[in-house]
């Protein structure tokens, strides 16, 4: 990429970095991207697709098979803590995991692809909307992303704060895990806090709850997989001295495969129906499964590292531990083979982690993710003509 050209996608970053816009609500942007690719010449523009999912088109220089590359485009609920001339200017609402980056690094990787094309194939180019709810990848797929643009694989990019700048992670095993949300409420007729013994208690049916659900991971869990269960809001009451009606607990399970995610799910709701015979509280539970986890194709990986040690050397390539964090690009690739690949944001002490109101996506990077995108859908078109 040309200098003007870089400096032309850091300045479209920006721009969506000061107008953020949360999951399902990405208008404005994806009106920045639909105008954006119009500027830089793509062969075609779809737009609408799982909601204001954008797909763009670029041919190569002959008939051949086709390739995707996949970015997130929403912001989160977060009041900004930085003091930049670019900073949200929608109040409690801000890109704080980077998805303005990734999306100008693939307008970029298509740029790069528009002044060089494969020499054979088709790139499909997509912008996703809703990745924080998780439900993004999913609409696009239910509304016929890949029977509209069939792939025969998928390549992203996710910056990764605590790694170094411009250094790239290509794991070979599941590294995000799957995302499930419970909701879980026990009802009570409600009564004195001095006179317990006429009525039931869902204060402390909650807090059985939360007890049991420790005994997942340690007891029913092979120590071998890996898996969290967390509770991150619990409601009721509002009174020291009244027993309410109802407890409230929300919380998440996260795993990498799908035999222990089936098994908490079914220990979870054993749990909630034993103690609500335990106490005599009537429970309902809403499980909702989310993302599954994200587990790149063995030969994607190995393209994906050939791609940086082919630009960048070997030294380019660094490990790091996987992580809990879910990303529903897991969903593409459950359908399409692929990779996922980290490239640092930069480590330190002061560097700015994600989902954090003083977290910014560096710059610097853009360039190289750009070419690693381009790159790598090339080698794949070119691999398999």
């Amino acid at each position: 990429m040309k200098e003007c050209d870089i400096e032309r996608m850091i300045a479209f970053r920006r721009e969506l970095h000061r107008f953020p816009e949360l999951s399902c609500d990405e208008r404005q942007t994806a009106e920045r991207v639909l105008g954006m690719l119009r500027d830089i010449g793509v062969d075609e523009i779809h737009q609408g697709i799982g909601g204001h999912g954008v797909v763009g088109i670029i041919n190569g220089l002959s008939a051949g098979r086709s390739v995707g590359l996949r970015a997130d485009m929403d912001a989160l609920p977060l009041v900004e803590e930085n003091s930049m001339a670019y900073c949200s200017s929608h109040r409690g609402v801000m890109h704080a995991c980077g998805h303005d980056g990734h999306t100008a690094m693939l307008m970029g990787a298509a740029l790069d692809l528009l002044q060089q094309r494969p020499a054979s194939g088709r790139v499909v180019l997509i912008f996703q909307p809703a990745e924080e709810l998780g439900t993004g990848a999913p609409a696009m797929l239910e509304d016929g992303l890949l029977d509209r643009f069939p792939i025969e694989a998928i390549f992203g990019l996710h910056n990764w704060p605590g790694v170094e700048a411009g250094r790239f992670v290509v794991h070979d095993r599941p590294h995000m895990a799957s995302s499930d949300d419970f909701d879980v409420l026990f009802h009570s007729e409600g009564g004195h806090g001095a006179m317990p013994h006429l009525t039931t208690d869902p204060v402390f049916a909650a807090g059985l709850f939360v007890t049991a659900l420790q005994q997942i991971v340690s007891r029913n869990t092979n120590p071998e997989d890996i898996a969290v269960v967390s509770v991150g809001s619990l409601q009721s009451g509002h009174a020291s001295n009244i027993i309410p009606a109802t407890a409230r607990l929300k919380g998440t399970a996260r795993s990498f495969t799908p035999g222990v995610r089936r098994q908490i799910e079914k220990r979870i709701r054993e749990i909630v129906d034993g103690i609500g015979l335990v106490t005599g509280c009537s429970p309902t539970i809403d499980y909702r499964p989310s993302t599954p986890p994200v587990a790149n194709d063995p030969a994607c990986v190995a393209l994906s590292r050939s791609v940086v040690e082919a630009l960048w050397g070997q030294s380019s390539l660094v490990d790091h531990p996987i992580s809990m964090g879910a990303d529903d690009m897991g969903a593409f690739l459950e359908k399409v083979p692929g990779a996922y690949v980290w490239i640092g944001n930069g480590c330190g002490g002061s560097a700015p982690q994600l989902h954090q109101p003083d977290y910014d996506f560096n710059d610097d990077i853009l360039e190289k993710g750009s070419r690693f995108l381009s790159h790598a859908a090339r080698r794949f078109l070119d691999g398999n003509r």
